[in-house]
């Protein structure tokens, strides 16, 4: 049972994401807790947004957990990350890779791309 407000949130976004789709990612998760808007996504989508974190309604340390939360919580309902990393590309002219981060630290740039599946039995 999530024990902080935090984990609640990001439990039930990624719960309604995991039960609608059939896997969670975090922009789902972020859309969920009411965080990113799907004009916003679609901005960042065409590129008129330089990295994603700058349009999500929560400060970086914050968001930070969340994604943390997300990975524990996936973990702890034994899913796994998908096979390939997801890539997220612009829908413009030259189809360049998307940002997630500021810092397009790539630990962090992961983070962002990763869903979570239900693994194989």
């Amino acid at each position: 049972m999530p024990s902080t407000p935090l984990e609640s949130r990001v439990a039930k976004a990624a719960e309604a994401a995991l039960d609608e789709q059939g896997f969670v990612d975090p922009i789902d998760v972020l859309v969920g807790m009411g965080w990113l808007t799907r004009a916003g996504i679609e901005n960042w989508r065409r590129a008129r947004v330089p990295y994603l974190e700058k349009i999500v309604d929560a400060n970086l340390g914050t968001l930070s957990s969340a994604l943390l939360i997300l990975r524990r919580w996936a973990q702890a309902r034994e899913l796994r990350p998908s096979e390939s990393e997801t890539v997220y590309l612009s829908r413009t002219r030259d189809r360049r890779p998307l940002r997630f981060s500021k810092t397009g630290d790539r630990g962090l740039e992961r983070a962002y791309r990763t869903h979570w599946v239900p693994a194989r039995r």
